[in-house]
This record gives structure tokens, C-alpha cells and sequence, in this order.
């Protein structure tokens, strides 16, 4: 919106074609994500290879569950400083995420539901530019959960609980189709964690397609 402001809307789906699960032999999940981020975000560049932006978004997250044709979503707040470092080629950014959940209905009363949950979510990612048109992305995410709300018992839909959670490691590239749109394929590999151990594993592809139209 101009040089300082901008507006983003970000809606996202998920859906499970397959699964390998040796233990339980549970089926694929199919459609089981729906998530929707809308905000503005602040950028303040202290010269060309230096630059802050601060975006505070809305994030709406949706779970359908198939076998029992339950939905439950949740309501949170997104605060996520950026601070990125160019130079030609590369560029090294850091993103912290404050995810404030303040309301999720996979729990029954409207007191458990009502509540305040916070997990800090922070990356480190390399982008190399090979040229104007593609560039190799790196990065690296870990997930700790910081407040757990008090009325509420820790659940991965809702409130999440204290210590380290998450951890995934991206690689991908970024393709730039004309001067306002691009593609952006992923490889991403997760492991979640409970009290220090490794409870699960997941490989995914994600795939990102960015518009961004200019109005100064």
C-alpha cells in the first residue's frame, strides 16, 4: 500500500493422500487443515541490506475431522518481527512468531475455551539467488511452548504445553514468474517432540503461490 505498509491475506489448505503408519495402520487423513491469515505488516528499511518488518496478523485455523465429521477451529493473534540481512546472492532472515491462541473449541465449556496460550515459533532461513528468476531456500523452525493456559488442559488443537514441541527443517526453491507472482515448492521434515523425545515424524510438500500487487 506503500513503502512502509503493506496487506497480507493468506488462506492455506491441507490434505493427507497417503500415510505409512506400521503401528496403528490409521488411514490418510485427507482434507484436515483449513487456516486463513489476514493483517498488516510495517517494513523499515535501514539501508538496502538491512531491513525490519513487523507484521501483526489475524490467524483463523480450521480441523476437520472425517471419522466423526467433527470441526473445531480456533481463534489467534500473530506477532512476527522479521529481520533480514542481504547481500547479492544471499539473504539470511530471521522470523519469530508469537502465536497467542485466545479461543478453540476443541474443549466444552465456553471457560476452557475462553483462555490465553502462547508458543514462540522461531526460523532461520538462507536464500541463495541464483538469478532474478530462481534462488535455493534453507531453513530451519523450532516450536516451544511458552504460557499454557490456565484453565484449559494442554491439547495440539488448542492450548499447547510448556517446553520444546517441533522442529522442521525446509528446503525448496523460490520461482519468480513475471515481477508479481511466485511459486515456491517445499520439502519439509518434521519431528515432534514429547518431554525431550521424538514422538513423531513427517514428511511433507508444500507448495506456496504469492501475488503481490503494488499500489504506489
Amino acid at each position: 500500500m506503500s513503502p512502509h505498509w503493506a496487506f497480507v491475506a493468506m488462506p492455506g489448505v491441507r490434505y493427507e493422500f497417503a500415510r505409512s503408519d506400521p503401528i496403528s495402520f490409521a488411514p490418510a487423513k485427507k482434507l484436515y487443515f483449513f487456516e486463513l491469515l489476514v493483517g498488516p505488516v510495517y517494513t523499515i528499511r535501514f539501508t538496502p541490506a538491512f531491513v525490519l518488518k513487523l507484521p501483526l496478523w489475524y490467524y483463523y485455523m480450521g480441523y476437520p475431522v472425517n471419522a466423526t465429521d467433527d470441526f473445531y477451529y480456533s481463534h489467534n493473534i500473530e506477532f512476527l518481527p522479521i529481520v533480514e540481512l542481504k547481500t547479492d546472492k544471499l539473504t539470511l532472515t530471521s522470523r519469530t512468531i508469537f502465536h497467542n491462541t485466545i479461543y478453540a473449541t476443541v474443549y466444552e465449556t465456553m471457560e476452557e475455551r475462553r483462555g490465553y496460550g502462547l508458543v514462540v515459533r522461531e526460523m532461520l532461513k538462507l536464500d541463495y539467488r541464483f538469478n532474478e528468476t530462481l534462488s535455493l531456500v534453507i531453513a530451519e523452525e523450532l516450536f516451544w511452548g511458552i504460557i499454557e493456559d490456565s484453565d484449559a488442559p494442554t491439547h495440539v488443537l488448542g492450548y499447547w504445553p510448556r517446553g520444546f514441541q517441533m522442529n522442521r527443517v525446509y528446503t525448496g526453491l523460490n520461482i519468480r514468474v513475471g515481477p508479481h507472482y511466485m511459486i515456491s515448492p517445499q520439502y519439509v521434515y518434521e519431528t515432534s517432540y514429547d518431554s525431550g523425545l521424538v514422538v513423531g515424524e513427517n514428511h511433507y510438500v508444500y507448495v506456496t503461490f504469492t501475488r503481490v500487487l503494488k499500489l504506489f
